[in-house]
């Protein structure tokens, strides 16, 4: 990658570990083509890629523009390759290149590693150098900026230490999100559970990420340009930060580079205590050319049968309400789904922010207190066992 014959006979020679050497390597390609956010910003409407694929490119006009901050850290990773690198030395280089100093923040060889696996240097810079960018709201409404640095640095410093996901589920705002759920139904919620789905395609994947769920950092970069971590990133910090919020993944064979589709999908509560689960549209990413006919069915069947694991509610959008009610047919023969309007219990987020085009019209809110939203349309999946809510009449379907 370094383009180096001399570095590549002294690794040889060095008998160094796989994992250095792929962490250099992965380190020496990120790095190497990167944008720099302390210089460009972010900004909406968009001025960065829109799309995950042309981020590995690499040929965008963000790109180009820093061109010289890329070749100076390609030249970095050099000069760490001329002598030993020890796993310190490279930790230490990774948290300069996302903007950190590692004063503030620690890290270990395998955090390190698992962020690059999962293309994480990009991201991370992103909210470590454009945090100015989200001291507000998309209607400019502002944010307090102690807050934002706080959930930035802990996201942060729990990717470093490899423990993003046990982070996102064991902080207290996380846990109080989550309060009142059983434990077995806590292990499903935090399950990365997936499913195949066959199309005259192919077969789809539907899964909510991997288990580390890394890939949330990516996940909003499948449509939707208003959540991204480098356009209206406060936006996406919701996302990364609570413990109730995760997506729902299309990865179809017939573009293999990544994940295709996104749907938000989070763990809610009523007025009256009951869990639910919340399932928002499902995004397609800008560039594929794929079939999606059968996706929004393939997530709901999704949706779905987590939500009867679970023994909780699942609500969606009421245009679905035919081909929801087909699903749970599927699931159960005395299957239930009826229209509501039910007002949501918004629990604190730890992302400081709320985002959501569906829960309110508010688009992305400041969020640390509990709030209850107004009365909220939507078609409910109710799986056997589980307590009707108040249905609009005539509303059972």
């Amino acid at each position: 990658m370094l383009g180096d014959a001399d570095l590549a006979d002294r690794f040889r020679s060095w008998s160094v570990s796989w994992k250095i050497v792929r962490t250099l390597k992965l380190l020496a390609e990120q790095a190497g083509r990167c944008i720099d956010y302390a210089s460009l910003g972010h900004g909406f409407p968009p001025q960065h890629p829109v799309d995950r694929l042309s981020y590995r490119e690499g040929q965008h006009s963000s790109f180009c523009k820093s061109r010289l901050r890329s070749d100076k850290s390609t030249e970095a990773v050099r000069e760490l390759c001329k002598i030993r690198p020890s796993e310190d030395a490279i930790c230490r280089q990774f948290i300069r290149e996302i903007g950190c100093c590692a004063e503030t923040v620690a890290a270990s060889l395998d955090g390190v590693l698992s962020a690059l696996e999962s293309e994480l240097l990009l991201p991370l810079r992103s909210l470590n150098e454009g945090r100015q960018w989200m001291y507000q709201t998309l209607s400019k409404a502002p944010l307090p900026t102690l807050e934002i640095d706080r959930v930035v640095h802990e996201i942060t410093q729990s990717v470093l230490e490899n423990k993003y996901k046990f982070w996102r589920y064991n902080n207290p705002v996380g846990e109080r999100q989550l309060e009142g759920l059983s434990r077995s139904q806590l292990d499903l919620w935090q399950e990365a559970s997936c499913g195949w789905v066959k199309i005259p395609s192919g077969t789809i994947k539907v899964h909510e990420d991997d288990d580390n769920e890394l890939g949330l950092f990516w996940a909003t970069k499948i449509g939707g340009p208003s959540h991204g971590f480098d356009v209206e990133a406060q936006c996406h910090l919701p996302l990364l930060a609570n413990a109730r919020s995760k997506v729902i993944l299309v990865s179809d064979p017939s573009y293999p580079h990544h994940p295709v589709g996104r749907a938000h999908f989070k763990l809610l509560w009523t007025t009256k205590n009951q869990p639910l689960l919340w399932l928002e549209t499902v995004n397609k990413d800008f560039r594929a050319d794929v079939d999606t006919g059968l996706w929004s069915a393939a997530v709901l069947m999704h949706a779905a049968k987590k939500a009867k694991a679970m023994g909780v509610m699942l609500f969606c959008d009421p245009a679905l309400s035919a081909m929801l009610t087909s699903v749970a047919s599927s699931l159960d023969q005395s299957a239930v789904v009826v229209q509501v309007q039910e007002k949501i219990v918004l629990r604190p987020s730890n992302g400081v922010t709320e985002a959501s085009d569906f829960l309110t019209n508010k688009h992305d809110w400041l969020q640390c207190e509990e709030e209850v939203t107004g009365p909220v349309l939507r078609a409910a999946y109710v799986p056997p066992g589980v307590e009707m809510p108040d249905a609009e009449p005539e509303a059972r379907l």
